[in-house]
């Protein structure tokens, strides 16, 4: 077959490969330099010190640097401001609610509420994130605290002389006595219950702190290794099942406090389980008191929610309806002695002003590991949250700056008795609805909290704490009706609903923190799964469109070439887990096994010459004999074998005029049609004319080849090329190219040689009219020499003549 034209004549043809493509359009290769020089140069360029440069360094570490500036205070400042005051007065009920969920007392929830967001507010990149407390990451807090600091039951010890033995060691903070206990000494002198709670208070703080500061170091070590790209390991629908499990957690720890029982936290396997066993237990200790505190809490919120959400356009901002709660609960608990009276628990003391901690390095190592999956939900729902505004408001988001904000949040918190931080998606919305355009709004909601933390706090000391866990499990509602979310994310992926259930059960039943880590394998080796169960099909052309679309799908034209050129695309990666399957699919779209076609052809191959030894030797040795036998070889040895005088003459071998032995005899003939007719069954019923020339594979969906990939192919095309089917690759990418390539597919000899024929072709439609050039070139070539076999046959005759 000629060679494809020139370059310049095939940019109009229908044939063109990638190489040709490169020559017309592509760019000339730019010279690198070698690693060590770009290094050198890269630090040299980092190390450059200029005014710009200190500039751009500002302004990347501080984004406040950027926006500050450039602030329009006539046009934003009031949105501001009404964002900052409702926001604020938002952070009170929540904060003093969360603290509690995070096993804190409630004063250090409104910590959190203060310091964090005056750091965000200077290295955050989103202008309308909440930095403060958040439900589900108080819950995980919660859970590490009771893991390290048991209950040591100081409520049950007023006026006892002994001390239970798993209180330890307890260290207070600066104005907290300080109190050692030895764990030999069984009887101690009779002592104050509020002093214990007061120590095994300050022993959570000196716990939580050290965990803020644990994922402080997470996060500023994946801002370092720039691993703000590790937000793309937890999809969508694996996070809001993760929310939903965690809000079960949440609303679970909440139920004690609703109905008024003194029942000690759970945490750990089948916690949730367990809890609610201790409540149907403990259901004849209910306080109706609390029981009723909380349902009318509970109903009034859930009035106020929906108020909210109704007249929403005619509201100037959503109405602070926690507020209310806690306000009207306050005043009942106080003027009515509900405590005194009806037992019903209190928040207790809220001291006035801001204590100051400082982080122990081994409480840090104790909770590390506890610190982890604290760290990644925080980015995680964080940089989701940020993500949604992002698109709505029409600015950038960095993730990685967004993980130094919080590292920084983190870090200079935890030295004011502050838990970790996150975003919360409630006063985020609020933030938004009341105008809110800039980190502004988040100062002046700290100004809000601190006149709280200073003034106001106690005032609050008689608020019961049956209304924050009416607040907390009122707010869950957007967390918990996630599962509406089910029935659309099962009609777009099974798989992915199928991970959103695996995740919500296992946060459910292991709970939070082995949940997240069941949930985040389950969602990778979903990934895997998707790549092993790759389905490949033979594709076909459709029409006088140029395009090629699946054969369950589509009807082709008939066309002659059709059954001589099989394409075939497989819809995915091609790496070492789904190598196999990619195999199997194209041995079942070709209809035979090639290995199995090769080995046939080289048994029949030594057969044939077997014969044609045969034939030569029989053919040297004269005719045979007439009633004394015929010459055959049997293990290189010659013999003379005995006819049978009762055979038939028809069976014994033909011997021609030039003492060739005829082999077209009727024993011969039936042998090899049993042969074809095994031949036909093993490739598939096909018959010698409609075997397969030419094998185009669609590599578009192949986005990555590895080894095992390149092996696997290169295996299928030495082993079709044994069976005269050229291979033909369409729509590589760059990439998968050199990846070919670099490992010798097609080898250098094969490029070398003087048959060379092209592999990789821009699109389908090339590569399969090429085949079918080349096909056509292949059956004039055979009509040719048959031609000039049949005259010169003829020419031998007439001399004979």
């Amino acid at each position: 077959m000629s060679e494809i034209e020139s370059s310049s004549e095939v940019a109009p043809c229908d044939i063109m490969t990638d190489e040709q493509l490169l020559q017309l359009y592509g760019k000339p290769e730019e010279k690198q330099d070698p690693i060590h020089q770009r290094a050198v140069s890269k630090i040299k360029k980092d190390c450059t010190c200029s005014r710009e440069r200190a500039k751009s360094i500002i302004h990347s570490i501080l984004p406040m640097s950027n926006w500050l500036p450039h602030y329009k205070p006539k046009e934003q400042l009031l949105g501001d401001v009404t964002g900052g005051i409702t926001v604020g007065i938002v952070h009170l009920p929540q904060a003093m609610a969360y603290g509690l969920l995070a096993s804190l007392p409630p004063i250090n929830g409104l910590y959190v509420s203060f310091f964090p967001v005056l750091i965000y507010a200077m290295f955050g990149t989103t202008p309308h994130m909440s930095v403060g407390t958040f439900a589900v990451i108080s819950l995980m807090i919660g859970a590490a605290i009771d893991k390290h600091v048991p209950d040591p039951g100081c409520s049950s010890m007023l006026g006892t002389t002994s001390m239970p033995t798993n209180f330890l060691n307890v260290t207070g903070t600066a104005d907290v006595t300080v109190t050692s206990y030895d764990a030999t000494q069984t009887s101690f002198p009779e002592f104050d219950s509020s002093l214990c709670e007061n120590d095994y208070n300050a022993r959570k703080v000196e716990v939580a702190v050290a965990l803020s500061v644990a994922v402080a170091v997470i996060h500023f070590a994946m801002y370092i290794t720039r691993l703000g790209i590790i937000t793309i390991l937890l999809s969508s629908h694996m996070v809001s099942g993760f929310t939903c499990g965690a809000a079960f957690h949440v609303m679970t720890s909440q139920v004690p406090k609703l109905l008024g029982l003194n029942i000690p936290r759970k945490s750990g396997i089948l916690a949730l389980i367990y809890t609610y066993v201790d409540v149907f237990k403990n259901l004849y200790a209910i306080n109706w008191a609390t029981v009723i505190i909380s349902a009318c809490c509970i109903v009034f919120l859930m009035i106020g929610k929906e108020i909210n959400v109704r007249f929403k356009k005619k509201l100037p901002f959503p109405l602070p309806w926690e507020l209310v709660v806690v306000i009207a609960t306050t005043l009942a608990s106080q003027f009515g002695y509900l405590q005194p009276n009806y037992g019903v628990e209190i928040v207790g003391e809220i001291p006035q002003g801001i204590r100051i901690s400082v982080p122990a390095p081994p409480d840090i190592l104790l909770v590390a590991v506890d610190a982890i999956p604290i760290a990644i939900v925080i980015f995680s729902v964080s940089i989701s949250l940020s993500r949604l505004f992002a698109a709505k408001h029409a600015y950038e988001v960095d993730a990685n700056q967004e993980l130094l904000a919080y590292a920084m949040a983190n870090l200079v918190s935890s030295f004011f008795s502050c838990f970790p931080c996150a975003s919360s998606l409630s006063r985020s919305v609020i933030w938004e609805e009341t105008g809110g355009n800039t980190q502004i709004t988040g100062l002046i909601s700290s100004v809000i909290v601190l006149i709280i933390l200073l003034w106001i706090g106690p005032l609050f000391q008689s608020l019961p704490q049956a209304a924050l866990a009416s607040i907390i499990v009122v707010n869950l509602k957007r967390m918990l009706y996630q599962f509406s979310q089910l029935k659309s994310i099962w009609q777009v992926s099974k798989i992915d609903c199928i991970s959103w259930f695996v995740t919500w059960l296992s946060v459910v039943l292991l709970g939070v923190d082995f949940g997240l880590m069941v949930g985040v394998v389950f969602s990778l080796l979903t990934i895997i799964f998707r790549m092993l169960i790759a389905q490949g099909g033979v594709l076909i052309a459709v029409g006088e469109t140029g395009l090629f679309r699946s054969k369950k799908e589509f009807n082709s034209e008939p066309n002659t070439n059709d059954n001589r050129i099989l394409v075939f695309k497989f819809s995915s990666p091609l790496y070492y887990a789904n190598k196999q399957r990619f195999e199997c699919q194209v041995i079942s779209a070709l209809g035979f096994q090639p290995a199995v076609e090769v080995a046939r052809r080289k048994k029949e191959e030594l057969k044939r010459k077997k014969m044609q030894k045969k034939e030569l030797i029989m053919s040297s040795s004269g005719s045979v004999v007439a009633n004394q036998g015929f010459v055959e070889e049997e293990n290189g040895v010659i013999k003379t074998v005995r006819a049978n005088e009762n055979r038939e003459e028809s069976s014994r071998p033909k011997i021609n005029e030039n003492g060739i032995m005829n082999r077209h005899n009727k024993d011969d003939v039936t042998d090899l049609e049993a042969q074809n007719r095994t031949t036909e069954k093993s490739i598939g019923k096909k018959t010698s004319e409609e075997r397969i020339s030419h094998l185009v594979l669609d590599m578009a969906s192949c986005s990555f080849i590895d080894n095992d990939g390149v092996k696997s192919l290169k295996s299928l095309h030495q082993t079709l090329s044994k069976l005269n089917i050229k291979v033909l690759l369409a729509e590589c990418t760059s990439e998968v190219r050199r990846c070919l390539q670099a490992g010798n597919f097609p080898s250098k000899a094969e490029e070398e040689s003087a048959e060379y024929q092209p592999v990789y072709f821009v699109s389908v439609k090339k590569a399969f009219n090429y085949a079918t050039k080349d096909i056509t070139s292949a059956v004039l070539s055979d009509a040719i020499n048959e031609s000039n076999d049949t005259t010169c046959n003829t020419g031998i005759d007439a001399t004979r003549m």
